[in-house]
């Protein structure tokens, strides 16, 4: 079976379109916006089927520089927030043995979306022995991620 594929492309000062006339009646129409190079592809009927550069969405990891501390270690937090956006904080939320929020704090994310903080176990905050987590949030509450460790106490 041979395909006929008729292409039409205009330029337009605001806008590239360019039209693919396949067989059976289908069409395929490309715009593309020359301000912003967002691309739209739609069909025949209209429905946007893809855009192109849309907001990615922002996702989060977040991981401990070792998986046990004793009393008076530092523990560095560090993560990355794939696709941020300038001004949006990381929440970090520790959570005891008990599932219970002892700590908490607010850092800045950098613009290709490393962070990293550090915090101490101090006797008049870390008094319980076992599985600790840290928990941590970027924007929305859906975007989290969190981790686990060990604290002898």
């Amino acid at each position: 079976m041979n395909k006929k594929i008729l292409i039409v492309t205009c330029v337009v000062i605001v806008a590239i379109i360019t039209i693919m006339y396949l067989e059976q009646g289908e069409s395929k129409v490309s715009i593309v916006n020359n301000s912003t190079s967002k691309a739209t592809v739609v069909n025949s009927t209209s429905s946007v089927i893809q855009s192109a550069n849309q907001a990615p969405t922002p996702s989060i990891t977040v991981t401990t520089d070792k998986p046990s501390y004793s009393m008076g270690d530092a523990i560095i937090i560090s993560g990355i927030v794939k696709s941020p956006t300038a001004g949006t904080p990381v929440t970090i939320l520790f959570l005891d043995p008990n599932n219970l929020l002892f700590q908490a704090e607010r850092i800045s994310v950098s613009q290709d979306g490393i962070f990293q903080t550090t915090i101490m176990t101090t006797p008049s905050i870390w008094k319980l022995g076992g599985t600790y987590a840290v928990s941590v949030q970027y924007g929305s509450s859906d975007v989290k991620a969190q981790k686990t460790f060990y604290f002898t106490g």
